[in-house]
C-alpha cells in the first residue's frame, strides 16, 4: 500500500501527509528541522520521528538555527539524556554542525530557502556546480548529496537526501498521481514562484508551470492566477506567450498600466 493511501487513514500520519508532504518550504527553520527529522530517521521509521516531533522542537529549540548552532558540549550531553529524541551521538553532532553551516549559507546567500532555490532552479554560478547538477524535475540526487557534502553538511547519504529533498518540494512530489493533495502542492508552488519575481520582470504562464514541475499545465496556472486573492503574489507579472494574458484586478484595474509602471517592455 503506497503512503499516499496509507496515511489519510492513520491519524499519526494525516496532517503531515495533507499539508506538508511534498509542500515547498521557505522558512529555513522549519527546513532544518524536516533536515534534522530525516537525519534522525535513517534506520527507524518516519512514525517514530512523528511521534517524537514535539521532542525534538522542544530538545533542538524550536530548530531555531542560530541557537542549536551555538550548542556545546553540555548541551551533548543534555540530548543524550533526552528520551524525547533519538538518543544518538553522531546524529546529535551532525545537527548542531548543520546549524552552522546553515549560518554560513545565510550569510552567503541570505537564507537556506535561496539557496536550495537557487541550485534547484541550475541558477546557481558555475563555480558552484557539481556533476551532475541538481535538477528539480529531474529527481537526481546525487548532485544533491555532492553538493551537501561539499557544503560541509553531516549525515546527508542519497536516501536522507532523497526524502529530505522530497519533503520540502525540491524534488518531484512523492505523492501519487492520483493523490488530491497533487493539486495543493501544484498550487503552493505555482505561488511561491510567481511570488518571487521580481519588479521589472515577467514569466510566462507556460515558464511557471515548467518551474512548478508540470510544464503542461500552464492552463491551470492562469486558473490559480485568476483566483489568488493574496496581494503579496505579483499575478500581474505572469503573461500570455504571445501577449499580456489575463487579470484579476487584484493591485489595480490594468494589468499593461502595472507592468508599464514597473518598466516591463
Amino acid at each position: 500500500m503506497s503512503y499516499c493511501k496509507f496515511a489519510p487513514t492513520n491519524k499519526i500520519h494525516q496532517h503531515y501527509h495533507a499539508k506538508e508532504y511534498g509542500f515547498p518550504v521557505s522558512d529555513d527553520n522549519v527546513l532544518f528541522e524536516r533536515l534534522v527529522l530525516e537525519i534522525n530517521q535513517a534506520g527507524l521509521s518516519w512514525e517514530l520521528m512523528l511521534k517524537k516531533r514535539k521532542g525534538f522542537n522542544k530538545a533542538f529549540k524550536d530548530f531555531d538555527i542560530d541557537k542549536v548552532s551555538r550548542f556545546g558540549v553540555r548541551d551533548i550531553e543534555r540530548l543524550l539524556k533526552d528520551e524525547g529524541i533519538i538518543r544518538n551521538r553522531l546524529k546529535i553532532l551532525a545537527v548542531i554542525n548543520n546549524a552552522k553551516v546553515i549560518k554560513e549559507i545565510q550569510k552567503t546567500h541570505g537564507s537556506f530557502a535561496n539557496w536550495l532555490q537557487i541550485h534547484s532552479s541550475g541558477l546557481a554560478p558555475t563555480k558552484e556546480k557539481v556533476t551532475p547538477a541538481p535538477n528539480f524535475a529531474s529527481g537526481e540526487v546525487g548532485g544533491w548529496v555532492k553538493l551537501f557534502k561539499k557544503q560541509g553538511f553531516k549525515f546527508v547519504g542519497g536516501e536522507i537526501m532523497k526524502e529530505f529533498l522530497q519533503s520540502v518540494g525540491h524534488l518531484p512530489s512523492p505523492h501519487d498521481k492520483e493523490c488530491p493533495v497533487q493539486r495543493d502542492i501544484f498550487k503552493a508552488r505555482v505561488l511561491g514562484i510567481v511570488k518571487a519575481i521580481p519588479k521589472g520582470e515577467t514569466m510566462t504562464y507556460g515558464e511557471v508551470a515548467k518551474r512548478a514541475s508540470n510544464p503542461q499545465s500552464a492552463r491551470a496556472v492562469g486558473a490559480i492566477m485568476k483566483q489568488n486573492k493574496d496581494k503579496k503574489i505579483p499575478c500581474h507579472r505572469v503573461v500570455a506567450r504571445n501577449g499580456i494574458g489575463g487579470y484579476n484586478g487584484l493591485r489595480g484595474p490594468s494589468k499593461e498600466k502595472l507592468l508599464k509602471k514597473e518598466k516591463v517592455t
